[in-house]
C-alpha cells in the first residue's frame, strides 16, 4: 500500500528543511542581522535546527543520506535531485520513492501531517499524541 502525502504537506516539510539548513549555517558563522537579534532568538533558531536534525536522524539510513545531501548540507541550496541520486547510485524512480517516503515520515514525526486520524509518538517532541486531524 502506498502512502499518500498531500502537496501542501510535501512543500511544508521541504520548506522546513530548507529553513533549518539556512538557520544552521547562519548560526554557524555567527551572522547577526542589525544587532537586533537577541540571544533568545538565536536560541530558538538552534532549538528549531536541533529538532529538525533529530527528526531526520530517525529516518532509515538511505532516507537519512538523501535528506542530508539534498537539504541539510552546507551547499544544499545548490544541490539538485539528479546529483543526489547519481551520487547514491540509485535510479531516478527509486530516488523519488525514497524522497516521498522520507518526507512523509518527517511530516508524521514533526506532527504536520494532514491525513486523517493518527497516533503519533516521537522522541523529538517527547510526547505522544492521539487525535483526529482534519
Amino acid at each position: 500500500m502506498q502512502t499518500r502525502i498531500s502537496k501542501t504537506t510535501f512543500k511544508t516539510v521541504e520548506e522546513l528543511l530548507i529553513q533549518a539548513q539556512f538557520l544552521k549555517y547562519i548560526n554557524l558563522v555567527g551572522v547577526m542581522e542589525d544587532k537586533q537579534v537577541t540571544d533568545g532568538i538565536v536560541q530558538q533558531r538552534k532549538q528549531f535546527v536541533d529538532r529538525i536534525e533529530k527528526a531526520v536522524a530517525l529516518l532509515a539510513p538511505k532516507e537519512f543520506r538523501l535528506i542530508t545531501q539534498r537539504y541539510l548540507s552546507q551547499d544544499g541550496n545548490y544541490v539538485k535531485d539528479y546529483e543526489v541520486y547519481e551520487d547514491m547510485q540509485i535510479s531516478e524512480v527509486t530516488y523519488y520513492k525514497f524522497k516521498k517516503r522520507a518526507l512523509k515520515k518527517l511530516a508524521d514525526i514533526l506532527g504536520i501531517s494532514t491525513e486523517g486520524p493518527y497516533s503519533h509518538w516521537c522522541p523529538v517532541c517527547s510526547r505522544g499524541i492521539s487525535s483526529e486531524r482534519g
